[in-house]
């Protein structure tokens, strides 16, 4: 390349404009007028304009721009606003945090005594001993700030007073089985007394026996089939409805105290009749309302039987001493052959204190009752009639309407056998 021709250099682009007319105007300068556009007309004093463009003058940038500078990647800087555009402080996660975690607090001081019966009324294990010592500690300051009392006016508002309480006591009445005669001086078994068959007790439409039902979830729908057959009859009448308590038994005064309920009962009702039945959620080691010392072996044990008929006699008792008849209905067979042996143990230890106490107590055998052919489980029974109809429910255990139905009607037959109910038909014809 000869040095008389320099390389062709390259072409530099246009100048561009300057600096002064590409900056925007400051904030002080005013904004040249452009020809033929009208100024903006001053705003009204108080108007939501004029604050807006007292801000504006106060801050150098109209609401949207300032929005549009806090946006990241926007504007001269990424931060976010700590406040709105009308000078309140946003509230952090942080805060939102805080509040939460309070509202935990104050909602666990307020259930803290339904909390600590639920954990108490669970299972013996590692999480019901932890359950317990957290749900302990918060009862006592939940009680000492007062914090118990709003729960407390709810549930007697709802006729649920004391719903909360923990009460384990087992309050058993004397017995009123006959002890049977001992052996005479000479060593001969003295005779043993037979008495004389009482009058039937008669109702008449003015003087009408009193029934109440009470019991574990199996009472509830045969109790609404008992009630219906009840009201065909004028002389009985249904007092206190179906009391019946789903996952209830004798084993857990914890979760359901049945001694406290069947005293209040009887001496509120004053029933001549209690259709009762218990047992099914029985089936199991763990028992609570112990007498202080006494300890007890898995489930069907000798120690567990002599406890349990402790219980089942008890029950008995209370409503015998208040001048009433226990009609008690049997546990049935079930799908499960295992729980329907379980089930058979149970109504034997019932039959026998039922067996120990005549004219007191009658018991319903609804084993045999709902058998199939076999001697087994029977989804479906035939009636009269020949038709099957469906007796038992869907789980295997519960009762069909139509199954109540069955165990009303041998009910009934055992109280006309019991009572004297249709006397009265023959004076009013008189």
């Amino acid at each position: 390349m000869s040095s008389q021709n320099p390389p062709d250099l390259p072409k530099l682009p246009p100048v561009r404009e300057s600096a002064e007319q590409v900056l925007p105007p400051l904030p002080d300068d005013p904004a040249p007028e452009e020809p033929g556009v009208a100024p903006e007309p001053e705003p009204e004093p108080g108007s939501a304009a004029a604050r807006a463009e007292a801000r504006r003058r106060t801050t150098g940038h109209r609401p949207s721009e300032r929005r549009l500078a806090s946006t990241p990647g926007i504007g001269t800087s990424d931060q976010r606003s700590s406040s709105t555009e009308d000078g309140r402080r946003l509230s952090t996660a942080g805060h939102g945090l805080i509040v939460a975690v309070l509202a935990l607090v104050f909602s666990s001081l307020l259930l803290a005594p339904g909390m600590h019966k639920s954990a108490f009324n669970g299972q013996p294990s590692t999480k019901r001993d932890v359950s317990l010592a957290l749900t302990g500690g918060l009862t006592h300051v939940s009680h000492a700030l007062l914090l118990d009392r709003p729960r407390a006016l709810v549930q007697d508002a709802m006729g649920r007073q004391h719903a909360d309480r923990i009460d384990v006591a087992i309050v058993v009445p004397p017995s009123t089985v006959t002890p049977k005669p001992g052996p005479t001086p000479s060593g001969k078994p003295a005779k043993p007394v037979v008495p004389k068959p009482a009058a039937k007790q008669a109702f008449t439409p003015k003087k009408k026996l009193r029934l109440w039902i009470a019991g574990d979830s199996l009472v509830i729908v045969p109790g609404y089939s008992i009630v219906r057959a009840a009201g065909g009859s004028p002389v009985i009448q249904s007092v206190g409805g179906v009391d019946g308590h789903v996952a209830t038994g004798l084993t857990r005064p914890d979760v359901f105290n049945w001694f406290e309920e069947l005293s209040t009962q009887v001496n509120r009702l004053h029933p001549n009749v209690v259709v009762m039945n218990f047992g099914a959620n029985d089936d199991h080691d763990y028992m609570t309302g112990l007498p202080p010392g006494t300890s007890i072996g898995p489930f069907l044990s000798t120690s567990w039987i002599k406890e349990y008929r402790r219980r089942v006699g008890a029950v008995m008792d209370i409503v015998n001493h208040a001048g009433g008849v226990v009609v008690w209905i049997g546990l049935p067979v079930t799908r499960s052959p295992a729980e329907t042996q379980e089930f058979d143990r149970i109504n034997a230890i019932v039959l026998g204190e039922a067996k120990a106490r005549p004219g007191k107590v009658i018991f319903i055998d609804t084993y045999t009752m709902f058998a199939g052919d076999n001697g087994g489980y029977s989804e479906y029974l035939q009636n009269d009639k020949g038709d099957s109809i469906k007796v038992r429910a869907g789980d295997g255990v519960h009762f069909e309407p139509a199954g109540g139905d069955l165990i009303a009607r041998q009910v009934l037959k055992q109280l006309n056998e019991q009572f004297d109910l249709t006397s009265w038909r023959k004076h009013t014809s008189a």
